[in-house]
């Protein structure tokens, strides 16, 4: 490359799913990379910056978005057909990735990883023989042995789609050198084009003064043949997006914008509670000469020299601003809800006929199936160009997903990640109870409110039914108790 080579360009559509994607991980992964970053917490225009620390500090994540991409994953990896491999590649699936990582636990890590971001990507690459050189192997025509590479979307900066697939791909890269105990080592980073014919990798020293990408210090490392023919870079998708094999939509996609404002609103309503956490005494009658002499016995006991026309109220945290918000909150839990069962089920209700449960089942095909033949054919794609490295017919390949969906699976499963979510206090029993995928499954004439009351009846208190503390019970009543002296 000449010098002038604009070594940070990334492709057009980099930006765009690098947002998509970014906010789709962080909400799946949740923890610390929501809760840790402020710009998912809005401060608002009356906020001081002291009360939005305390906020800060105080925000927990609910992870709505971890059960959609876990139920729709584990669907279509469990039970998996086996695959049909040239004889030399069969030894490989017991270690794909060169750390010992068998196959079916190496996709379905990246089949997850597509869900839950929308892409990710596995790149097919070879090594020579323990001792030697890639030129000496090639020297001595020795086959190369392939391996496969999860990579993160991220780090595929720059590509060109010909007629009939990728022409080229830039991955960047870092890395380390003599590193050793006591010793520090050389980081560098990389940057390697690959073509259907060859590879050439640059690379430079990281250097404090040099930004990623810049052209300071680059210079041209190392190059090799690629014997496959093709670009070994293979896009595993959950849905495509129109117009690119290299950027994809993620399973979440429709409900994240709702997950992040539940976050949000939990944020305010845990502020205006924690701000009312200490009830307000609320003391009239008395003067201030007598203010010095009065003296509070106990939580049920006032006393004064002068009692008599004295009244005390405890302001208790009530108003519509909290009951909005909490109705806000619980009708945003519904929509994510409902939303993740339409994935699943898109009919709901207790009673459904035999025509329509066939038709929900074929539209629970289309979905599911529809991911599991894109990463079937993703999965293919990667062994093919494995045995082209080793020169071997990759015609009979064949790498099947699960396509057999049962709706009743489908719900049983939802179902249980509902269950767990409860477990973590996280949704109510209530909640679970008024899902459709669970009415389904309860016997002809079942009834959520029935159900409840036997629940009370069985744990002798009506709270002890509740699988979470509702803050409409705690918000009720006239938010002031007085007495007179």
């Amino acid at each position: 490359m000449a010098d002038n080579t604009e070594y940070s360009k990334k492709h057009p559509d980099y930006s765009e799913s690098y947002q998509r994607r970014g906010l789709a991980l962080d909400l799946y992964e949740g923890g610390r990379r929501v809760e840790e970053n402020p710009a998912y917490l809005i401060r608002h225009p009356y906020e001081t910056q002291k009360q939005y620390d305390i906020r800060f500090q105080r925000a927990t994540y609910r992870n709505f978005a971890a059960p959609i991409v876990d139920v729709f994953a584990s669907f279509i990896n469990e039970g998996r057909p086996q695959r049909v491999l040239p004889a030399k590649l069969e030894d490989m699936q017991d270690n794909v990735d060169r750390l010992g990582t068998k196959a079916n636990t190496f996709f379905a890590d990246v089949t997850r990883l597509a869900a839950a971001g929308g892409i990710r990507f596995v790149q097919v690459d070879a090594e020579p023989q323990a001792g030697i050189t890639q030129a000496e192997a090639e020297e001595a025509g020795r086959r190369q042995w392939p391996y496969f590479i999860s990579l993160d979307p991220t780090d595929v900066w720059d590509w060109e789609i010909g007629a009939d697939g990728l022409d080229w791909v830039v991955i960047h890269g870092a890395g380390m050198e003599g590193n050793a105990p006591f010793t520090k080592g050389t980081r560098y980073e990389t940057l390697t084009v690959w073509t259907r014919t060859e590879w050439t990798r640059y690379r430079r020293e990281t250097d404090s003064t040099a930004k990623a990408g810049t052209s300071l210090g680059w210079k041209e490392y190392d190059r090799g043949i690629n014997p496959s023919g093709l670009v070994p870079i293979v896009p595993f998708t959950f849905e495509d997006t129109a117009g690119s094999i290299m950027s994809g939509v993620p399973a979440t996609d429709d409900v994240l914008s709702l997950v992040l404002r539940i976050y949000r609103r939990d944020s305010e309503l845990d502020k205006m509670l924690f701000d009312r956490a200490v009830p307000l005494l609320n003391v009239n009658g008395l003067s201030k000469e007598d203010w010095a002499d009065f003296v509070v016995g106990s939580s049920n006991a006032l006393m004064s020299t002068n009692p008599g026309g004295i009244t005390a109220q405890y302001v208790e945290s009530t108003g519509t601003s909290f009951s909005a918000q909490t109705e806000f909150l619980t009708r945003d839990e519904n929509s994510v809800r409902e939303i993740a069962l339409r994935m699943i089920r898109p009919q709901s209700g207790v009673g459904e006929s035999a025509e329509s449960k066939q038709i929900d089942r074929q539209q629970l095909d289309t979905q599911l199936a529809n991911f599991a033949r894109r990463c079937a054919n993703a999965e293919a794609q990667c062994w093919k160009i494995a045995a082209r490295w080793m020169r071997l017919d990759d015609s009979d390949i064949s790498t099947p997903y699960t396509e057999n969906y049962d709706v009743e699976a489908a719900g049983d499963a939802i179902v249980s990640a509902l269950v767990s979510l409860n477990s973590q206090a996280i949704i109510s029993k209530q909640t679970i109870r008024d899902t459709s995928a669970v009415k389904k499954m309860m016997p002809e004439g079942w009834k959520p409110e029935e159900e409840e009351t036997r629940l009370q009846q069985e744990l002798g208190s009506t709270r002890g039914a509740s699988g979470t503390l509702r803050l409409p019970n705690i918000l009720g009543g006239t938010g002031t108790q007085g007495m007179n002296i």
